[in-house]
């Protein structure tokens, strides 16, 4: 690493642009904590800058947002969608990689144009590529997707010396004791305080025009702190320290951003971010098996899913969710993925018997249909066949109702292919993404159809113990000298939000590329 005294601005034409992401905030906490004087940084920022929301491709899916933005294409021409992806080649899912599945953020080109970058912890994003600048990525990002790494590699021996080493985890499954939870407010405390102490000695040891910073710490507190049913049973002393623990990671948070800020200097144009939000925990994801087979049994298909009693099934409903995270936590990321693969059951089955199957994901469903000519082993024949088939899964799986009150489960079920009718290419989105209602998941005891019924297992908390989940509502506030205080440019989206970066940095966009600058926000 230098350790000239070159500051941000050096190079000409553009004032540097800081951008820190606030990974999957939520809007909706954010605004009363401003008015209630709980985040001044945020607070200051947003009286004197401009603000409005930001519009992302969550709303499907809830993996595509970072990739989305920081690719500038739909998410069927990046395709990435979740940690685990399904192969149709090889009939199983696997892990993304560059090889298979490409995505290069935009940021890596900037040097191309003479611009140096420095970018920590974007979510989803592989390992680094030589550029000119400074990259670290999977060190506190809530989303990992490969090991811990920077570039140039001694970057990441200096941060493991000088900060500490990786501070957020994988996440735990699962429900947890508070004690747990309430550790896992102050390690995301620290990761917060560790990422801003590296941004701070980093702008003070290296000349940058374009810094940008992914602050995880926000994200893993929304899914397991953002009510009391991601924790078991608690005292009333502990109800009290727990129900203000996702506001003390917020107010960390906001502390980084004024570190942060002051550390770039009074010139930077700062833009302040999520792509997307976070709220009640409303997915029903693995609940979509047992659905998806009381439908095509319906249909006259046979039972792929192993039978009660047998010796996979006693294995897979003996080991708590909790217990299958702590085993995967201590293996190698190749045994990690197989273990997934093993515990959700989706990759072992007769693939001639099987007409449709779920996916791995997280907040919407996902169903594939085994289609022929495209999954090796598919049976289900392309045009009257399949189309027919889509159509009745989707009046099936539209069928079920909360046994209490009555109330349709699924929201709406989108066909991949139709979702993004402007998308350029076809990477393979599923055959049909799920989306649920807004009401709690955790509220139901026993969902119902005249196809069958399936029980919620533990009526009250979420099946996977996160009490928040992705929303839609994302958010920016914006600072600069040519920038009005005050105004509300109302909304934008992600791709949008690409554009503006290019054009504060003074960096010509791909013609390829969605979105275009905020004017509002536009280097004048």
């Amino acid at each position: 690493m230098s350790s000239g005294t070159a500051r941000p601005g050096d190079s000409p034409v553009s004032k540097p642009v800081l951008a820190i992401g606030i990974d999957s905030s939520a809007w909706e906490l954010i605004e009363p904590w401003l008015q209630g004087g709980i985040l001044p940084n945020l607070r200051a920022l947003y009286d004197r800058g401009a603000h409005g929301r930001l519009i992302s491709p969550v709303d499907w899916l809830a993996g595509s947002p970072w990739p989305s933005f920081y690719t500038g294409s739909y998410p069927p021409d990046h395709g990435f969608l979740f940690h685990l992806q399904w192969r149709s080649q090889k009939m199983r899912h696997e892990r993304p990689s560059p090889e298979w599945l490409p995505m290069s953020p935009f940021y890596r080109h900037f040097g191309q144009h003479g611009k140096r970058v420095i970018a920590i912890d974007v979510p989803i994003a592989y390992a680094p590529e030589p550029m000119d600048g400074i990259e670290i990525t999977n060190w506190s990002t809530h989303d990992k997707v490969g090991p811990t790494t920077s570039y140039p590699l001694s970057v990441l021996g200096w941060v493991n010396r000088e900060i500490g080493k990786e501070p957020i985890k994988l996440e735990e499954g699962g429900l947890l004791k508070v004690g747990a939870l309430l550790k896992l407010r102050d390690d995301l405390i620290e990761s917060t305080r560790k990422q801003a102490r590296a941004c701070e000695a980093l702008m003070a040891r290296e000349r940058w025009d374009f810094f940008l910073i992914g602050i995880g710490a926000a994200h893993r507190g929304g899914h397991k702190l953002w009510d009391r049913s991601s924790a078991l049973p608690m005292t009333s002393d502990e109800a009290t320290e727990y129900d203000r623990a996702l506001r003390d990671v917020y107010v960390a948070c906001d502390q980084a951003v004024g570190r942060i800020l002051e550390a770039a200097g009074p010139d930077v144009t700062l833009l302040c971010f999520a792509l997307h939000g976070m709220t009640i925990n409303t997915s029903r994801f693995d609940l979509v098996p047992p659905m998806l087979e009381l439908v095509l049994k319906n249909l006259g298909f046979a039972s792929q899913t192993p039978k009660q009693g047998s010796p996979l099934h006693n294995l897979r409903a003996a080991v708590p969710l909790e217990w299958r995270h702590a085993v995967k936590h201590r293996l190698p990321r190749g045994m990690q993925d197989a273990l997934s693969r093993f515990w959700r059951g989706v990759d072992s089955r007769d693939w001639s018997k099987t007409p449709a199957f779920a996916l791995m994901g997280d907040l919407q469903a996902l169903v594939q249909i085994n289609l022929k000519g495209r999954e090796a082993q598919g049976i289900v024949e392309p045009g009257r066949e399949y189309e027919t088939l889509c159509d009745r899964i989707t009046e099936g799986l539209m069928s079920f109702k909360d046994a209490d009150t009555g109330e349709r489960v699924v929201d709406q079920i989108g066909r991949g292919d139709k979702l993004y009718p402007q998308a350029r290419y076809d990477v393979g989105l599923p055959d049909l993404v799920i989306r649920w209602n807004g009401q709690p998941a955790r509220l139901h005891r026993r969902i119902i159809s005249g196809l069958g019924s399936v029980d919620w297992p533990c009526p009250g908390r979420p099946l996977d113990g996160r009490s928040g989940h992705h929303g839609p509502q994302g958010w920016l506030i914006a600072t600069g000298k040519h920038i009005r205080p005050g105004s509300d440019f109302g909304s934008a989206t992600v791709w949008d939000l690409n554009a503006t970066i290019h054009d504060l940095v003074g960096v010509p966009r791909p013609a390829s590329a969605l979105g275009s600058a905020i004017a509002a926000l536009r280097q004048v």
